[in-house]
């Protein structure tokens, strides 16, 4: 199998790894940025707990029946078979039906019972109705076979989902539809998460039109505004902006201003390479009012060289290339974690399968390459074109194709395949 953990050594751009520990090490400095808030229990879904969930009481909070059926005592059903009977009746002397409160069941008799229901005290058996007969006079016949059951045997004890004083949740946990209902199965109304992490979502670039106008030549539509706010609403974080910076350094330095005043975390697209229109690196490196840097910058990576880690005014600013499938690309690998990790989220990450590669690679490139692939019956297919700016690739895969620096595929290799979902189903 080949491993997409070997580090590329090429001078000045800094192994994937690297630029990971990096970023999760930053994240972990930052903390966590949002406050917060206790909300209604159907207002949680996919909402990042902020505290542990203790249980308070057991689930179920009784012994209840598995079936409908017949609870018994087996010291009585022992007791009828002294005769060496094959069968052996009883009177029913009440009816449980789920939501009644039984009384304790009156010696040599048995009590109807229905699935849920809570079973008497004393009793330690339920038979399926199947095995039994009801009689015309209204006793039940039972097989010799019942007396000869295991105590307990078709009873759900208390406890057995949950145990009072059992930790259900811990704080991090990205709350799913499940478990909203294991959630109120403990009683719980509402529940203390962590506001949305506010995130600035910035475009640079004086060729970009935005949909809905029209374009004049040399003009193309701003498409990476919008993939990142459908990844950052996909991740339930609260989108500031979009804000567009034009190709000067006065204006990103007014528009990072205005970003890193309303939201935790900025993302910028585009204008972090080394063209002399690109002006984000620039305006980050001479900060705002309370200063900025850039930390991080050109990783060993393709797409997606041009990335920057640095902070403007507080605020750390993840700088992602201007090409639009190196957008998609850098958000999964680099920047999805590190804003799990500020939103107070427990990690998630992408879920990692071995597939086959159902292609080959002409020649070995000094950087690891995410390519656009499916996963399909353990065989990975990769996108026709691979180009950075073939945005229909993205919409194409369910994922990456990972193939580590210094490498040529063969065709049959095992190699690494990235999904754009967790283990657990998240985005």
């Amino acid at each position: 199998m080949t491993s997409c953990d070997t580090f590329d050594l090429t001078k000045g751009l800094i192994p994937l790894d690297d630029a990971r520990s990096v970023l999760s090490a930053r994240a972990q400095q930052y903390g966590t940025l949002p406050q917060k808030e206790t909300l209604p229990l159907p207002s949680v879904l996919n909402r990042i707990l902020a505290q542990d969930i203790v249980a308070t009481i057991n689930v179920p909070n009784f012994d209840n029946s598995a079936m409908d059926g017949y609870a018994l005592r087996l010291e009585d059903c022992q007791a009828a078979l002294q005769d060496n009977s094959d069968l052996f009746d009883m009177p029913v002397s009440q009816r449980i039906t789920a939501g009644d409160a039984p009384k304790p069941l009156l010696a040599n008799t048995c009590a109807r019972i229905f699935t849920g229901a809570a079973v008497p005290s004393n009793s330690d058996l339920v038979v399926m109705q199947e095995q039994c007969e009801v009689l015309e006079n209204g006793n039940v016949r039972f097989p010799q076979s019942v007396a000869h059951a295991q105590p307990q045997q078709n009873i759900r004890p208390a406890g057995q989902d949950i145990k009072n004083n059992q930790v259900v949740f811990t704080a991090g946990r990205i709350l799913r539809a499940e478990d909203l209902g294991v959630l109120a199965s403990i009683g719980c109304h509402e529940v203390t998460v962590y506001k949305r992490l506010k995130v600035a979502v910035v475009s640079s670039g004086d060729e970009l039109v935005e949909p809905g106008n029209p374009l004049t030549a040399g003009k193309i539509y701003n498409t990476n505004s919008f993939t990142l706010i459908g990844l950052l609403q996909r991740m339930g974080m609260e989108v500031i902006g979009p804000f567009f910076a034009a190709d000067t350094l006065a204006d990103t330095q007014t528009v990072l201003q205005k970003a890193s005043a309303l939201a935790d975390v900025i993302i910028t697209s585009g204008g972090v390479s080394v063209g002399e229109e690109d002006h984000i690196k620039a305006a980050i490196s001479q900060g705002g009012d309370q200063g900025g840097n850039i930390e991080m910058w050109r990783l060993a990576i393709k797409p997606g060289k041009p990335f920057a880690l640095g902070h403007y005014n507080g605020a750390p600013v993840l700088g992602l290339p201007g090409n639009p499938a190196a957008v998609v690309v850098t958000f999964y690998q680099l920047a999805r974690d590190f804003l799990w990790s500020v939103q107070g989220a427990n990690a998630q990450p992408l879920l990692r399968l071995i597939g086959k590669a159902r292609f080959t690679t002409k020649k070995s490139i000094a950087r690891t390459e995410f390519l656009r692939a499916r996963f399909n019956q353990g065989e990975i297919e990769v996108f026709n074109n691979q180009s950075s700016g073939v945005l229909s690739s993205s919409s194409w895969s369910d994922g990456f194709a990972c193939v580590p620096a210094g490498t040529i595929i063969s065709e049959g290799d095992e190699i690494e395949f990235y999904g754009l979902t967790t283990a657990q189903g998240h985005g």
